[in-house]
């Protein structure tokens, strides 16, 4: 007798294949059955008018910290997904001396936009190397499930000390003993290894995170360990996407995928180089081609920052408002509405000449800044846009901000559109979107927490991309490439074999949508962190269930209180790959 049947919906399989009604079966945590009439179950959930899908595999988080207090995983969790990657963009936490795990909240603050005094508060350091950091990891029950990589900061601090904080590079006898420490940390469970080469991730006081500047042959020692166990790959982030040293760039990463480590790297479409990723997107698919795996991760939508008077605006940093800070939101919007306060902070300058006041004080960020609306609006018309507001108004675009940002009572969001919008037109995303070569990343879940709520992407997929789109939409994407897109390749661009499909043997990691009524709620600013800090939620209805490992963990967006989760690791998805080959 099977434990569970899910019956009669409408299966998006996972395979791209096309959907079909039928039923599931559960056993053990795992797919037991697909089809018709397949025998007697102890539970039974009915799925008439739903659609059935795996798990969504979210392979671009940053939950690092999270994962110490937070069993949920929210707002991932509220969002189908089954299963994180984390330890991307080079940062993370393990391996760590103890004298270097300040340095490392540091950060990822500075990089990932976490509160340090909640990464303070909340982890509980049970670890040094990277094998004990997986099984810190593994003794705390959750709700979904969570997979890791060695990040580059982490290691090359460990293994090199003061020296590896800056530009100065490797030895031959430091790039062997970060192969080692790599190798070691994909053996017990690692899924890769990720870098950051960009200039945008700094240290907090200013310059560019550890390994920004490693070598090429730093990143092929190290790669050439990876290669050693016969799983993982590398991740990078790299500003080659901004059409800086492409060339070197895709030239170290190309030998680095020829010689075995497959590589992956967010790609999008930037607004000072609107058109750099259709190059790099031909590229990769030639190096594919040629047997150097290069897979680039591209996203759903416009990659936005959120402005509010909630969190993150500009006139924040302005000596007028920093009494306002501490109010309650009633008495802020209260002061706000004063006339005079209104006068003051319209015409202060900001003292400050870095981070997001620079973003601010430009005048090409207002052309790429829309009102979010409700329902939310992702893609708005280019005459939407805060500059042109101004001009029709004539006035400075300051004061349309401020306007805008009143609405509500104070709740209202400006959307600006950092990338995937540079021509206020879908045709990029929708081309890196349909690419065959392509998976689905950059929800950067669980960071930029106050600034950035992209972990409903997934959502946001089968809603906006499929749902509100008629199939002679030239924009409609069809539900089964949708699911494809954000399980199975997912899964399968990190080696993780037992998951991502609904088929006989896999993991039992389901959704049951209705997508009809599937909706994204307004992101809202809670303080539910350690140390009471905010973060933006961003929660869905729709979802009727969510299922990891054949246990019921959500039911119309409220939490079961099951504990199904559990650490992925690439050594058992590599024995599921050979016992289902």
């Amino acid at each position: 007798m099977h434990d569970l049947i899910v019956q009669g919906g409408t299966i998006a399989d996972g395979t791209g294949q096309p959907s079909f009604t039928g039923d599931i079966a559960v056993t053990d945590g795992k797919i037991s059955g697909v089809g018709s009439d397949l025998g007697q179950a102890k539970r039974t959930l009915k799925a008439d008018g739903l659609i059935v899908a795996p798990g969504w595999v979210d392979v671009h988080t940053h939950y690092d910290g999270q994962v110490s207090w937070d069993p949920l995983l929210t707002p991932s969790l509220w969002h189908g997904v089954s299963t994180i990657v984390m330890g991307n963009c080079g940062v993370g936490f393990a391996p760590v001396v103890p004298e270097r795990r300040e340095e490392l909240i540091g950060m990822m603050e500075s990089v990932e936009d976490i509160p340090r005094q909640s990464l303070s508060a909340g982890i509980d350091w049970q670890w040094e190397t990277f094998p004990e950091y997986l099984d810190a990891l593994d003794a705390i029950p959750r709700t979904i499930d969570v997979g890791t990589q060695i990040p580059h900061i982490p290691l090359r601090l460990y293994v090199m000390g003061e020296r590896g904080a800056g530009k100065e590079s490797a030895a031959p006898e430091d790039i062997e003993q970060m192969a080692t420490v790599a190798r070691a940390a994909i053996e017990a469970g690692a899924l890769g290894f990720s870098t950051s080469r960009t200039m945008v991730h700094a240290t907090p006081e200013g310059v560019p995170v550890p390994g920004t500047f490693a070598s090429p042959d730093e990143l092929l020692g190290i790669g050439r360990g990876i290669t050693q166990t016969g799983r993982g790959l590398m991740e990078v982030v790299s500003d080659a996407v901004l059409g800086q040293n492409i060339d070197s760039e895709l030239g170290w990463m190309q030998e680095l995928a020829a010689s075995g480590c497959p590589v992956t790297f967010l790609l999008a479409q930037t607004n000072p180089h609107p058109h750099v990723w259709r190059d790099i997107l031909q590229r990769c698919e030639t190096a594919t081609n040629n047997g150097a795996r290069i897979i680039p991760q591209v996203f759903a939508r416009p990659v936005t920052i959120l402005f509010s008077f909630q969190g993150e605006n500009p006139f924040q940093y302005l000596p007028s408002y920093a009494p306002l800070k501490a109010l309650p939101h009633a008495e802020k919007m209260q002061a706000l509405r004063n006339p005079d306060v209104r006068k003051r902070l319209l015409t202060e300058e900001d003292p400050n000449t870095a981070g997001m006041s620079i973003l601010y004080q430009q005048e090409s960020t207002w052309r790429m800044t829309y009102p979010m609306g409700q329902p939310l609006n992702y893609f708005s018309d280019g005459d939407t846009n805060v500059a042109a507001i101004a001009a029709r108004r004539g006035c400075d675009p300051r004061e349309v901000v401020y306007d805008l940002l009143l609405e509500d009572d104070g709740r209202a969001f400006l959307m600006y559109a950092i990338a995937g919008y540079a021509e206020q037109s879908r045709d990029p995303l929708y081309e890196m979107l349909t690419h065959p070569m392509t998976v689905m990343g950059g929800s950067d879940s669980g960071a930029h927490m106050r600034t950035i709520c992209d972990a409903s992407v997934q959502t946001f997929m089968l809603i906006d991309w499929v749902r509100n789109r008629a199939e002679d939409d030239p924009y409609h994407l069809p539900i089964e490439l949708v699911v494809k897109k954000q399980s199975r390749d997912t899964a399968r661009l990190f080696g993780m074999h037992d998951r991502g499909t609904l088929e006989p043997g896999m993991k039992a990691d389901l959704n049951l949508i209705d997508l009809d009524a599937l909706h994204i709620e307004k992101p809202e600013m809670v303080h539910d962190l350690p140390a009471d800090m905010p973060r933006l939620m961003q929660t869905a209805r729709g979802y009727v269930a969510s299922l990891v490992s054949g246990e019921v963990v959500q039911e119309n967006g409220e939490a079961t209180g099951a504990r199904p989760g559990k650490v992925v690791r690439s050594g058992e998805c590599a024995q599921q790959q050979r016992a289902t080959a």
